[in-house]
Formats: structure tokens, C-alpha cells, sequence
């Protein structure tokens, strides 16, 4: 995946860090096919060991480099960084958000990502 490759790139300067929020396409909710087609179906998580397990299977999927971390069941990260489905963010050492990406997955744009982190990586160094 896209994203694995740039972590495993800009390591070295950036922390990645994936946060594993509420299931985007949970049974009985918003399904896509593929997902349907590959049998990569879960129930909504109703607690954080449920979320972690559904949290455990996507890493094991992607194969991630990077930790992933677990939203609260209050889905605090979620709601602050306005990030459901899914979106990136870069933020700067002084935890200043130094990029924001659409929400995915019709705007989730790696090539923009990258393209911020090269921008932000010049401009420390």
C-alpha cells in the first residue's frame, strides 16, 4: 500500500502513525463490494478490545510498517480531526496541523500527501 511505502521512505524524519477509528463499512451499515466479495466484513466494535480486534485484522491485511494506534470509544480523534472515513494529516513538531487531506476515499490523495511532506521536510531543513 501507497502509504507503508512513504512511511518506510520518510521514516527516518516522519512518525507515521495510523489511528483505527470506527468501522468505516461495518455489517448492516455502509458496505462496498469488494469488501463483501472478499468476506472482510465486522460487526460494529461496541467495545475497545472488539475495536482493537478489528483494528488487529486490518494491520495484519495491509501489512503496515507503522503502529496504529486505537481511537476511544468515544470517538474523540474522530470527531476533533473530523476524520471519518478515513484522511491524513501531517502535523508539524510543534503539533500544529501542518496538512489536511480530503476525506477519503474520493479525497484522499497520497500524491498530495507525499507531496506535503517533501514541502514541510524542505522547509525545516
Amino acid at each position: 500500500m501507497r502509504l507503508d511505502e512513504l512511511a518506510k521512505e520518510f521514516g527516518d524524519d516522519v512518525q507515521f502513525l495510523g489511528i483505527y477509528i470506527r468501522e468505516a463499512h461495518a455489517e448492516g451499515e455502509d458496505q462496498v463490494p469488494r469488501n463483501l466479495e472478499e468476506g472482510v466484513v465486522f460487526n460494529q466494535p461496541e467495545t475497545e478490545d472488539e475495536r482493537a480486534e478489528v483494528a488487529a485484522a486490518c494491520m495484519l491485511r495491509y501489512n503496515f510498517s507503522f503502529p496504529m494506534l486505537l481511537d476511544g470509544m468515544d470517538n474523540d480523534a474522530e470527531e476533533k480531526y473530523i476524520s471519518w472515513p478515513d484522511r491524513m494529516y501531517l502535523v508539524d513538531g510543534n503539533g500544529k496541523v501542518a496538512f489536511k487531506s480530503g476525506l477519503g476515499p474520493l479525497y484522499f490523495d497520497v500524491d498530495e500527501f507525499e507531496d506535503a511532506i517533501r514541502k514541510h521536510l524542505a522547509e525545516i531543513h
